[in-house]
């Protein structure tokens, strides 16, 4: 990701008298008028300036920003460390070979006698208990089972099953389809969650669908890679994602079994330059409350 910072010369901190000034500076050396094959180099600061120069957009930016950072951190403690030892570490390592290492055979031998032996007392405690555990089951089975002399059948009540949804998951990819890319294209729509919920935003075109994915409160999600073509933009909104819980109407396993609503856009998105959408609590502006079965529709989109 690109370091607008960076490109300007100043820090995360800067004011906007401090980016106004670094632009400037910066402008007047790449300016393609005066130097022609400082073009690209003026685009790049040009795009910086704008975007941190908005007070809006450099909000969002940093996000992005803090994000990006925040992956390759993470990305990094999973890679494979190169040890290096000091003069220490190969003494220490001397010294377990020597006066440790070879004392080893006799404790793994001592230690496989004594797991012998504990393994013989469990065997045996199984045996024993074995016998009680059957009679035991075998008597529950029996008051549990209704009787067929009219008696009452007890209500069992299920478990819910909740599943922690995690940033970028796609859970209604079986029922609507693949994700659709369009390779090549810098056509791209970013949307912040300030709800308060959790939510699965779904973007489809007239006539197909394209992507869908978890974006969690308090993060963003960036969907790249977008068609040129009006999109239309639904999402659902909850909380405790819950895997078995049943929607009817739709004949669909898997909804939010707290707070669960459904929204969609009043009219197609039209993607431009820079396309942020931020989710509020209750209705947002430009989306209206819709029931499941118009959420899950798949034909004449």
């Amino acid at each position: 990701m690109t370091n607008y910072y960076d490109i300007l010369g100043i820090k995360p901190s800067a004011t906007a008298i401090e980016i106004k000034t670094a632009f400037r500076s910066l402008a007047k050396l790449f300016h393609p008028d005066k130097n022609p094959d400082g073009q690209e180099e003026f685009k790049k600061i040009l795009r910086a300036y704008e975007t941190l120069s908005n007070p809006s957009r450099k909000s969002s930016y940093d996000l992005r920003l803090k994000f990006h950072y925040e992956s390759l951190k993470n990305n990094q403690q999973h890679k494979t460390k190169n040890w290096t030892f000091e003069e220490k570490e190969l003494k220490r390592r001397q010294y377990y070979n020597e006066h440790i290492k070879k004392y080893e055979k006799v404790r793994n031998a001592r230690a496989e006698h004594a797991n012998l032996k504990s393994n013989y007392n469990e065997y045996k405690y199984i045996l024993f208990a074995t016998p009680l555990a059957v009679a035991l089951f075998l008597f529950v089975i029996h008051f549990a089972t209704p009787s067929h002399n009219g008696g009452a059948t007890d209500n069992i009540s299920k478990v819910a099953v909740y599943t922690e949804l995690k940033n970028g998951e796609t859970p209604y990819d079986e029922y609507f389809g693949s994700q659709q890319f369009l390779r090549g294209s810098d056509k791209n729509l970013s949307i912040k969650n300030n709800s308060g919920e959790d939510v699965i935003v779904c973007l489809f075109t007239q006539n197909s669908f394209l992507r869908s994915c978890v974006v969690k409160d308090g993060y963003f999600a960036e969907i790249p890679q977008l068609p040129s073509k009006p999109i239309d933009i639904r999402y659902e909104s909850g909380k405790k994602w819950n895997t078995e819980n049943y929607i009817k109407a739709v004949n669909i396993k898997g909804a939010f079994e707290k707070d669960l609503h459904f929204y969609k856009s009043n009219l197609p998105v039209v993607l431009g330059p820079i396309n942020e959408i931020t989710l509020t609590p209750g209705t947002n502006e430009g989306f209206v409350n819709i029931t499941p079965v118009e959420f899950f529709k798949k034909d004449n989109i």
